[in-house]
């Protein structure tokens, strides 16, 4: 609601968007997450962000300071906020005593070497490990949540995820896990707590698939069909076949994937209903993935006819939607159109059905940032290097964190700016600065 205001308190409204929370909604939700990993008894409501960002906010509580100044980096005085009582030596060791202690929260201070060696042999930490052992060998130490209070973390996951607001995501999903595995150990035999289960693992296995780590994904994948089969239903099944599709293509075993998901799709055609929107989302979005496996697998003529079968199903749901986090529609399947000419090298066929998609439809963050993206790669392949340039950082406006992290992104602006000898696109270079792409 709050998109276009530039009243109030400009320093944080501007730290907010600058993070990609472009609502009042999402910022309250990453802030959530952000105090629950850092252990913080601090939740706030969308009436509190409002509060903040008045012309007059009020100075936050102390954990509610350590946790902005977490999610941040910087000291809050920075954010627009000002000490009820200032110019005092006691004040400054406050403000800085909070932001240390948040920084040192948020980061997880190591203890300082001993001998050069441990400088030099250690590798730097992946915050993706935290998320792997959770996969892997690390306890369960989370406790049990009930159902409702489950719901609503693995909710605002998926959002995360769709919003391409992965640093917070990497930041809340190891703790989520850990709270998902508790509460499947608490209660194996209820659906509900599988079925959350289910979404929980798909948004790790998304996560790692992001970053090129298929081989995790493919636990996690296995994870989420471990926990639909639990349900005993058969929406969280295709929903979970889906994921695992996707992570079995991504590690080379794309007939494998391609097999899986004409199986699964097959198998639950018979539960589609025009009246039952999740249905038609999830065999719709299942399609979609076989056509990718297909492609991958150089089989364009199953490709295209899981893809033509998919713009059929699309045709039964009412317009664009999200059921089930799909982001199901015409347009979605549209813009497949696109990733799927791609998939098979031909660049100049993605251009061509690029231009039926309406940006504008599709609701989704992430969808728009791959779409352009996916734009930017065509543009490069048929040798149109500004207008690629153009493309990604249409991409990067979209979703910031999806372009400066993802590696197929920050390849493609290491080759647009080798092309652009000349320099005619300058914005190249400060994207590649923000990428973290050496020049």
């Amino acid at each position: 609601m709050d998109r276009d205001q530039p009243q109030g308190n400009p320093l944080l409204i501007a730290a907010r968007r600058a993070q990609g929370w472009y609502s009042q909604t999402e910022f309250a939700e990453a802030f959530n997450l952000r105090a629950h990993d850092l252990g913080e008894r601090a939740a706030i409501s969308v009436r509190q962000v409002r509060r903040w960002e008045s012309a007059a906010p009020p100075w936050p509580r102390p954990d509610a300071r350590r946790v902005l100044a977490a999610l941040f980096g910087k000291p809050i005085e920075q954010l627009g906020f000002v000490p009820p009582h200032t110019g005092t030596r006691e004040d400054e060791r406050v403000n800085r005593r909070d932001f240390v202690t948040a920084s040192l929260s948020a980061i997880a201070a190591r203890p300082l070497p001993k001998h050069p060696a441990e400088l030099l042999d250690a590798a730097p930490p992946n915050p993706l490990d935290r998320v792997r052992a959770q996969l892997s060998h690390a306890p369960a130490d989370g406790r049990p949540q009930p159902p409702r209070e489950l719901a609503r973390a693995v909710g605002a996951a998926k959002r995360h995820v769709q919003a391409c607001r992965y640093g917070v995501l990497m930041d809340g999903l190891p703790k989520l896990l850990s709270s998902v595995r508790a509460t499947q150990d608490h209660a194996p035999n209820q659906p509900d707590v599988q079925g959350l289960a289910v979404h929980a693992y798909h948004v790790a296995a998304s996560l790692l698939l992001k970053n090129g780590d298929a081989a995790s994904a493919w636990i996690a994948a296995d994870r989420a069909m471990t926990a639909a089969r639990a349900t005993g239903k058969p929406l969280p099944l295709a929903a979970a076949s889906r994921i695992l599709v996707h992570a079995m293509a991504a590690v080379g075993h794309q007939r494998d994937a391609l097999q899986v998901a004409v199986r699964s799709a097959d198998t639950f055609t018979q539960h589609v209903r025009s009246t039952a929107p999740e249905t038609v989302a999830v065999y719709g979005t299942l399609l979609l993935r076989g056509s990718w496996a297909a492609s991958v697998a150089r089989q364009p003529a199953n490709a295209n006819a899981l893809l033509d079968e998919a713009q059929r199903v699309a045709r039964l749901s009412n317009g664009e939607g999200n059921a089930q986090w799909t982001a199901f529609g015409p347009t979605n399947v549209a813009l497949h159109r696109v990733s799927i000419a791609l998939a098979q090298g031909d660049a100049g066929t993605a251009l061509n059905a690029s231009r039926s998609v309406d940006v504008a439809q599709l609701e989704v963050t992430e969808r728009r940032a791959v779409f352009w993206l996916d734009c930017a790669r065509a543009l490069h392949a048929c040798g149109r290097t500004e207008q690629a340039g153009r493309a990604l950082l249409a991409a990067e406006d979209q979703a910031p964190e999806e372009i400066r992290s993802r590696k197929v992104a920050k390849d493609l602006i290491a080759e647009l700016i080798h092309r652009d000898r000349l320099g005619r696109v300058p914005e190249l270079r400060s994207l590649a600065v923000r990428a973290g792409v050496g020049l």
